[in-house]
């Protein structure tokens, strides 16, 4: 099943190459800031896609899509892998609140698509645009190699939000989901997300909240116990 691995390391450079292009329509400061504008922008759409997006695919678009998930994962993993708290749901919560209860109390005036890009379309065409980036990037680049591979995913993303609405709304409804199976008489223990994988194995037990359908266990598994497949 080494697919989903190769799959993952080939859109990993296409999603970095064209950051300049995309980020803007990623920023959780602009929809914030366009909700309390009572303005419709281009991020609304594209956050309320990654809610429909995690009800079939789960935490897929945090391997696959997201820009800032493919630069941890092509970072080298130094760290000593020990926990921190996880800040994940309240950061999201705030989040959503903050995008929310301006529209809840404003709603919409107006719609701009795209939004803070009328003339370029692009994310970075101005100086301000090129450190915002590199202050981000770097960040996240520091954050990784002092606490290891995915904390910001694991830790802290408030993006994580849109998944776990997503995932909730798919077990509601008992939706067909990408996931993966696994048969509890053999195991392995290899994940990005730090989840324990063997223990999952044993139990029959998968955290999909937080799991990003990486792949990589699948690939780290010598006992073809791990499958990966649609299901309820």
């Amino acid at each position: 099943m080494r697919y989903t691995y190769e799959i993952k390391k080939e859109n990993q450079f296409f999603i970095l190459f064209f950051v300049t292009i995309t980020l803007n329509y990623f920023s959780p400061v602009l929809i914030v800031q366009g909700s309390f504008e009572k303005t419709f922008t281009s991020m609304h759409i594209i956050f309320g896609l990654m809610i429909l997006f995690a009800v079939f695919f789960g935490g897929a678009w945090c391997s696959y899509i997201c820009p800032f998930g493919a630069l941890q994962d092509l970072l080298p993993d130094t760290s000593s892998k020990g926990k921190l708290p996880n800040f994940k749901l309240l950061t999201g919560g705030v989040f959503l609140v903050l995008i929310v209860a301006p529209i809840v109390i404003s709603g919409f005036q107006r719609i701009i698509v795209p939004y803070h890009m009328q003339n370029t379309k692009i994310s970075i065409s101005s100086v301000h645009d090129v450190i915002r980036y590199y202050i981000i990037t770097i960040s996240i680049i520091l954050i990784t190699i002092a606490a290891g591979k995915r904390t910001w995913c694991r830790y802290i993303c408030p993006m994580y939000i849109f998944n776990y609405v997503g995932i909730k709304i798919g077990r509601f409804f008992k939706l067909p989901t990408l996931k993966i199976v696994s048969e509890s008489d053999k195991c392995t223990d290899h994940c990005l997300m730090g989840l324990d994988v063997a223990n999952m194995v044993k139990n029959n037990k998968w955290n999909t909240n937080d799991c990003i359908k990486c792949g990589e266990c699948l690939n780290q598994c010598k006992c073809d116990a791990l499958k990966i497949k649609w299901t309820k």
